[in-house]
């Protein structure tokens, strides 16, 4: 990832004027074969011209597992790398074939079978024989039968070795205390397996009432897929799968390849016939573990096993808690320690995103329902982040979410900011997921990358552009490029109109990269909760309506640790941690901490004139605590907090800096921060569809200065008392200002609506033709429906209206497009006005004189009514495109 250049080292205008590329779009460059030379040439210098910053080269399943990392594939690499670099373009190793980081396309268990995953499975019988059955992978095979294909040989899941690695004699119900379990693994054995199943035989009859649980472990025998609590796992993939590429590159690493990007490292999430108990999937096992999980929780390997699958009496939470936090604390230092210590010996960065259960939900687990977050990299995102060197998340589809302020969270915690948002889509009109969102238009994706940048994202990262948009007639997901989570945005007909989205969206991160957020709250980060009670808890959902409930009441929050607490500052009755200052402290439902040292800076912070907040369940234990204490609080909410909660909170804390007030219910997006000089920056979006007002005060008065994200010009300083900030729909300002100390007695006004005669609007209905394309002929069509209506069902392109029209009165003519699908180019008397992207599709024509002018409006579609033809991804409607409401022609007031 390219070193992020501030403000002092290149100026302050002109790095929002000339955003680098760690502001820019970055993209996934999808191969689905070995690309010529002449391909890379044309399609990086298009990638380029339409403002990416960054590509990463990612192998997908549409290219054969043989030709990765094939000298063929090695040479090909290299060349784009070589071609990216002379046109400006920095570039990443996407550091796997498709996803899944750490088997290099099945290479790096190939003669290596001891790294395949090898996993615990458990029953519980009351009787002394007992079998572990029908092992399946249902998170896979969700993605469909190519997906299964790649990752185990053959399509199929088989095991072996075997081997009982605990068995304990407990009550079937009602355990009190571990005093009650008898440790019997000694006396308990494999007796029959095969590929598929084994059976256990205990030595001895459970007396009644009583239960035997046995923990079996097998190794998968067809698996790509690694173990990642065995370092020589992660030592073997370098080897075999990122060398390869380093050494091809040669003198091209460190630049233009300056980083390496990991993809949701996790082994399989396997359920069975015989699961039970509080976890939800099979866990990895290693040799290892053991004593790793006995130091943690100073209890047998045995006993700690069976407190992840049953109650065990008052420690049941300690011990999961304290066992997950061992188990992730291996896997870290084993799988990331590893790459990070391999990436500072090739001079490169470590960058990329763990699975991630919240993607596309504010509430911690609303995303992968399916899973049980504590068996992989998936929930210790802070101790996770402190291996990379640049934080990535990942988000699906285009609503705001929890991925990127997390991510930027965690990233300040080890003494960074913000993080790249990996941006992919998955079908909404079909199950299918991998069939994608072709209908994405780019009011859609702009209006995305500007919510992310505003929750802690600098980097937009596109998942992805396409080397090729596939077959028709065909609808297989996956090795069918078109649907391999599409759109391939450069296969979209509005691609050429993309520069307008990177440059815009550029300049705002780094607009907003020149101050530190302001955020008055600070939401704890229930580790040892999520450890202890699992994802279905309600710490997952209390967390998700907190962030909406803030953010609805226009209050930005960071996430904390609690090593952040440990280590925190208490001043003026403000909590200073991860380099952000905060007013008040919320608990989500925390049932158990790790330490007892953050019940004492709660207690300090709240003597101080703090502000302490809890809601949900209340703390039933603290892994280092003697005796239960409890947490003091300035407020508890046993219920999911609402609105009036969140208000009541905000209303006991104090105000610092500008007021930015709205009155509608629906606000803005807004994001504020502060400089080191006494000047604040204020970015307000509305992605709304109607007009937003937006009021500012800030003392007495202040002075402010307009940044255009659009065109990069700062505007002159303009005093004020009080701001009235019009916002259209999806408009977006970047405002920064400072106090002075004088009152200044002026009111002000910003909009960017022009100001025009709507009693002298000359509606544009009649007269209209189109042709679907530069080169077909036109035809009659209706202004006031989309063309997709009117037979041409299956056209996705640029299609081109064309009317002439008669000017009666000299005068400044606005020409006001109501309603277009999805972007337009003006051009007048063959003369191109502008173009736009996203509303308001509003053209200043200039003056026009009396008479006869010709005007074409060439509008592009989404690629969704092409793709999706003849396939069952089509839905019940057709993508709307083209005009749906009459153009209108506005004289400006004078």
């Amino acid at each position: 990832m390219e070193q992020i250049r501030t403000e002092q080292d290149i100026g302050r205008r002109d790095l929002f004027e000339n955003p680098t590329a760690a502001f820019r779009p970055s993209a996934y460059w999808f191969w689905h074969s070995i690309p010529a030379e002449d391909v890379c040439h044309a399609q990086l210098a298009d990638f380029k011209q339409k403002g990416i910053g960054t590509i990463l080269i990612q192998a997908r399943l549409a290219m054969s597992r043989d030709d990765y990392l094939s000298p063929p594939f090695l040479d090909a690499y290299r060349v784009a790398a070589g071609i990216a670099g002379k046109l400006g373009l920095k570039l990443g190793i996407y550091d796997d074939y498709n996803w899944i980081s750490g088997h290099a396309g099945g290479r790096t268990v190939v003669d290596r079978d001891d790294l395949r995953e090898r996993h615990l499975f458990w029953s519980s019988l009351g009787e002394a024989r007992g079998e572990i059955s029908g092992i399946h992978p249902p998170f896979t095979r969700t993605m469909g039968p190519d997906i299964v294909a790649w990752q185990y040989e053959g399509s199929i899941v088989e095991w072996c070795q075997w081997t009982v690695e605990a068995a304990l004699l407990h009550p079937s119900v009602g355990i009190d205390s571990l005093d009650q379990v008898v440790d019997v693994t000694a006396r308990t054995f494999v007796v029959e397996s095969d590929r598929t199943s084994c059976s256990y035989l205990f030595e001895g009859v459970p007396d009644g009432g009583q239960v035997l649980t046995v923990f079996v472990s097998a190794r998968s025998r067809t698996s790509r897929l690694i173990n990642y609590l065995l370092p020589e796992a992660a030592e073997r993939f370098i080897e075999v799968g990122l060398d390869p590429l380093i050494e091809a590159l040669g003198d091209l690493v460190p630049d233009p390849v300056g980083f390496v990007f990991y993809d949701q490292p996790a082994a399989g999430f396997y359920k069975w016939s015989q699961i039970s108990g509080d976890l939800g999937n099979s866990l990895l096992y290693a040799p290892t573990l053991p004593d790793a999980v006995s130091r943690g929780t100073g209890e047998t390997f045995a006993r700690a096993l069976l407190a992840l699958v049953r109650d065990v009496g008052p420690e049941t939470l300690r011990l999961r808690a304290q066992f997950y936090a061992a188990y992730s604390a291996l896997m870290n230092e084993a799988f990331s320690g590893t790459l990070r210590r391999w990436a500072e010996g090739r001079g490169i960065v470590l960058t990329g995103h763990e699975i991630l259960p919240h993607v596309s939900s504010w509430s911690l687990n609303g995303g992968f329902t399916t899973i049980d977050p504590r068996v992989a990299l998936a929930v210790d995102f802070f101790g996770i982040d402190a291996y990379r060197h640049e934080t990535a998340v990942d988000s699906n589809n285009f609503v705001a979410q929890l991925a990127p302020k997390l991510g930027d969270s965690v990233a300040r915690s080890n003494g960074r900011s913000r993080c790249v948002v990996e941006t992919y889509a998955s079908a909404e009109r079909t199950p299918v997921r991998a069939a994608g969102q072709w209908e994405l238009t780019l009011e859609t994706m702009r209006a995305q990358a500007i919510r992310l940048h505003c929750l802690g994202s600098r980097q937009f990262l596109w998942h992805g552009v396409y080397q090729t948009d596939g077959r028709d007639d065909d609808p297989t997901p996956f090795s069918n490029p078109r649907f391999d989570f599409g759109p391939g945005i450069n296969f979209e007909p509005w691609w050429s109109y993309h520069d307008l989205f990177a440059e815009e969206t550029a300049r705002i991160s780094a607009f907003i990269e020149g101050a530190t957020p302001r955020t008055p709250v600070a939401i704890l980060y229930p580790l040892h909760t999520a450890f202890a009670e699992g994802p279905r808890h309600s710490h997952a959902t209390h967390i998700g309506a907190w962030c909406e409930g803030l953010l609805a009441e226009g209050c930005d929050f960071m996430f904390v640790s609690e090593a952040d607490l440990a280590t925190a500052t208490i001043e003026n009755g403000r909590l200073r941690a991860s380099g952000l200052v905060f007013d008040a402290v919320v608990l989500p439902s925390v049932t158990v901490l790790e330490t007892t040292k953050t019940l004492h800076t709660l207690a300090v912070f709240k003597a101080a004139g703090g502000v302490v907040w809890s809601s949900g369940d209340s703390l039933s234990a603290v892994c280092d605590g003697i005796t239960r204490e409890a947490v003091e609080v300035s407020m508890h909410i046993e219920r999911m907090p609402g609105d009036g909660d969140v208000g009541a909170l905000l209303r006991s804390l104090r105000s610092t800096g500008p007021d930015v007030a709205c009155h509608s219910v629906d606000k803005p997006w807004q994001w504020i921060g502060y400089e080191t000089d006494g000047w604040w920056r204020i970015v307000l979006f509305n992605d709304g569809s109607t007009e937003r007002v937006s009021e500012i005060s800030f003392g007495d008065g202040f002075e402010c200065e307009v940044w255009s994200a659009t065109t990069g010009t700062v505007n002159e300083v303009f005093a004020f008392e009080h701001l009235t900030v019009v916002l259209g729909p999806q408009d977006v300002r970047c405002l920064r200002l400072r106090q002075v100390p004088e009152t200044v007695a002026r009111e002000g006004h910003l909009s960017d609506q022009p100001v025009v005669d709507d009693g002298r609007a000359v509606p544009l209905v009649d007269d209209w033709s189109f042709a679907p394309g530069p080169d077909a002929e036109f035809v009659p069509i209706s202004v006031e429906t989309g063309w997709e209506m009117q037979g041409f069902a299956d056209f996705s392109g640029t299609g081109i209206y064309r009317l002439t029209l008669e000017i009666g009165d000299e005068a400044d003519w606005v020409l006001e497009l109501p309603a277009v699908d999805t972007v337009v180019t003006v051009r007048l008397d063959d003369r191109q006005i502008g173009r736009r992207g996203w509303r308001p599709y509003n053209f200043a024509l200039g003056r026009l004189t009396p008479g006869v002018h010709s005007l074409e409006l060439h509008v592009a579609n989404t690629a969704a009514n092409r793709y999706y033809k003849n396939t069952p991804y089509l839905g019940d409607s057709l993508d709307k495109s083209g005009l749906a409401a009459a153009p209108k022609l506005i004289p400006l007031t004078n």
